[in-house]
């Protein structure tokens, strides 16, 4: 089989991408085609603590809301949301300082988290996200600029048999959501391993592909926003007491809250780390 020319040689070109570090080349990938993989900073032994609680986070909620059959009911089972609430483990990874560099060079020094959700994918069963979407909803316009990012943190393995992510490469740069025919012929199933991070736009359009194997496939999503988007979930109140740097409470939004008075607005920044 013939092997594809790895030369770069160039003519007729005076711009061109810098590529000196790791963070630098997931930033061309995502910028380019919408989406890279990155490897995170956690070891064997964390993944599968992270992955036990996962399941017990769902459980617990499911318990919280009078079983699971009240989540079915409102196309919301399978996921724990804000898992970081009940296990300090999802602080930690949220905190991921290799994932936080790539946000930072796309995003800018100021991003917070929008939300954080344990994905948890059962073998033959449907789920909302198994159609395609954006993690931005009804959002049909594009920005010169990305202005969110979706972290995936990968527990299991993800491929086209265990339901890995699909996506439709560079469709952060086009409005409108592509036919049925260029769909089939350009999505593209992400292959990553437990630890990997599989970042993209989250203007991307993707989804979850049918989980065909034996055994369930679980990942931590996370969204990341600039300060002027509303966070979905209100992780101050939540875990407030939990954050011990000024990074972690700068991160999960402290101070960012609806103020409801104008002074209190301006006790928030006075007070802000």
């Amino acid at each position: 089989m013939n092997e594809l020319d790895d030369h770069v040689i160039c003519h007729g070109i005076t711009e061109r991408w810098s590529c000196e570090t790791e963070t630098d080349f997931c930033v061309e990938e995502i910028l380019t085609k919408g989406y890279t993989i990155l490897r995170s900073s956690f070891d064997a032994a964390m993944i599968a603590k992270v992955s036990q609680y996962a399941d017990l986070s769902y459980e617990m909620q499911c318990e919280k809301l009078g079983g699971e059959q009240n989540l079915l009911k409102i196309n919301d089972a399978n996921i724990a949301r804000a898992p970081c609430a009940e296990f300090d483990e999802f602080i930690e990874i949220a905190m991921d300082p290799k994932m936080h560099k790539v946000a930072n060079a796309l995003l800018g020094k100021n991003f917070i988290l929008y939300s954080q959700n344990a994905i948890i994918n059962i073998p033959s069963t449907n789920h909302y996200q198994f159609t395609w979407h954006r993690d931005l909803n009804y959002q049909h316009w594009t920005s010169s600029r990305c202005l969110a990012l979706s972290a995936l943190l990968c527990i299991d393995p993800f491929d086209a048999v265990t339901g890995g992510t699909y996506v439709l490469p560079a469709t952060h740069k086009v409005e409108k959501f592509p036919s049925d025919r260029y769909v089939r012929r350009n999505q593209t199933c992400i292959h990553a391993q437990p630890g990997d991070w599989i970042l993209f736009d989250s203007m991307l359009y993707h989804r979850t592909g049918k989980n065909s194997s034996h055994a369930k496939r679980r990942a931590i999503n996370h969204i990341l926003v600039p300060p002027f988007m509303a966070q979905q979930y209100d992780f101050t109140n939540m875990i407030g007491d939990k954050l011990t740097t000024s990074e972690e409470r700068v991160f999960f939004g402290q101070g960012r809250g609806v103020a409801s008075t104008a002074t209190e607005w301006r006790q928030s920044r006075i007070d802000r780390p």
